[in-house]
């Protein structure tokens, strides 16, 4: 029973150890905060925005992970264990004291990440161009509708029928008949 506690201790230690390199690793690449206010003012529509906000709070999370893991862990309290065989306790402290948890290097793992997100950022870069070029073409459309709306806006039917002699006459026509509405 205390083997198995001990065990079990001993395996919570390691997996925090682990879990601790990993993190010290992620953490040394220096992950930098984006610029949620640029994003933000990017973003305009609600759907866009929530997604904004729920990546927000993802990378929170996970920068607070690994924030967390990344700190050494407790140390073992030896103490504890003192009713256990100190046969038993002495092989586990020597277990401990030589456990060498190897450092994970991140540089090769961040270089293929790397050429898997530089045709997606090239695709980006694309897609906004073509974006903003778009959008210039949408503005100006707009701009030549809103003259367009002022125009009938101020249009009289002295200036329509002056426009088109043929609805004049035709006008003229129905008065003529008395069959005008």
């Amino acid at each position: 029973m205390l083997r198995s506690s001990l065990s079990r201790q001993m395996q919570v230690i390691r997996h925090a150890n682990q879990r601790r390199c990993f993190a010290e690793a992620a953490v040394s690449t220096q992950l930098k905060e984006p610029d949620w206010d640029a994003f933000q003012a990017i973003v305009t529509s609600d759907e866009g925005k929530r997604e904004l906000a729920t990546l927000r709070s993802q990378f929170a999370e996970i920068k607070s992970k690994l924030t967390s893991h990344s700190q050494a862990p407790q140390e073992v309290k030896w103490g504890q264990f003192k009713d256990v065989e100190p046969v038993v306790l002495d092989a586990f402290k020597k277990a401990m004291a030589g456990l060498k948890i190897p450092k994970f290097d991140v540089t090769e793992h961040v270089k293929k990440v790397d050429t898997e997100f530089d045709p997606l950022l090239k695709s980006a870069a694309e897609l906004e161009a073509f974006s903003q070029k778009r959008s210039k073409e949408i503005q100006e459309e707009i701009k030549g509708i809103d003259a367009e709306m002022e125009k009938l806006n101020t249009r009289t039917i002295d200036d329509e029928l002056t426009a088109d002699p043929e609805l004049l006459k035709q006008v003229d026509e129905d008065i003529a008949k008395g069959s005008y509405y």
